[in-house]
């Protein structure tokens, strides 16, 4: 009998402490945005309140402020989970055999639209295709030489060729470096320029 008292004791306490834990917290909360936000504001304002409406609208402004605090702790708990959850989830992406390959392709194309200066575009180029004359904007992935080089016996850059409007897709190709033309377009110029197809043209630079 002791036994199951002592459970069931623990099984109140269980349920009491979230609610009792938070009703500390809330009053803390007010006791805090009483002292140092609510008084101070009402002790420099210039003009004199009655005691009645004083009262109404001090409860008013401390629970605004509470709920702004409340919401903004909200806000950064769910960051910060949110934030170690991706990181869990990618750890458990990268050890799955091939889905890992897929997600890291995945990944550096995401980055390479919204990573900023951390995307694999690394810089904006025209290349003459389809044929001689015609040149096409594209975006360098590699410019430091490897394999692809050395088989060829020339300095080799590789460049993807984006499809208008959709930037996303298009054609990998390898580039000599001396038939490469570096242009000064930003990455985010570029792209502006695939997805408008030509009409959203860059200021021209000094």
């Amino acid at each position: 009998m002791f036994k199951h008292l002592r459970q069931h004791f623990v099984s109140g306490l269980l349920v009491l402490a979230p609610l009792f834990l938070t009703t500390l917290i809330i009053v803390y909360l007010v006791r805090l945005a009483d002292a140092f936000i609510v008084n101070p504001v009402f002790s420099v304002l210039p003009f004199a309140i009655d005691v009645t409406f004083k009262i109404v609208l001090a409860k008013l402004a401390i629970a605004a402020v509470v709920i702004m605090m409340v919401t903004l702790i909200g806000l950064g708990a769910e960051k910060i989970f949110m934030k170690q959850f991706m990181l869990g989830a990618e750890i458990v992406l990268k050890s799955i055999p091939v889905l890992n390959k897929v997600y890291g392709s995945v990944k550096d194309i995401a980055q390479a639209f919204f990573g900023g200066n951390k995307g694999i575009f690394k810089k904006v180029v025209l290349v003459e295709y389809p044929r001689k004359g015609i040149f096409a904007l594209g975006f360098v992935t590699q410019d430091r030489p490897w394999e692809a080089g050395r088989v060829i016996g020339r300095e080799l850059w590789t460049v993807f060729l984006p499809s208008p409007p959709n930037p996303a897709t298009g054609l990998f190709v390898f580039v000599p470096k001396e038939e490469v033309i570096e242009t000064r377009l930003t990455i985010e110029d570029g792209i502006k320029l695939v997805i408008s197809g030509g009409a959203a043209i860059p200021e021209l630079l000094p």
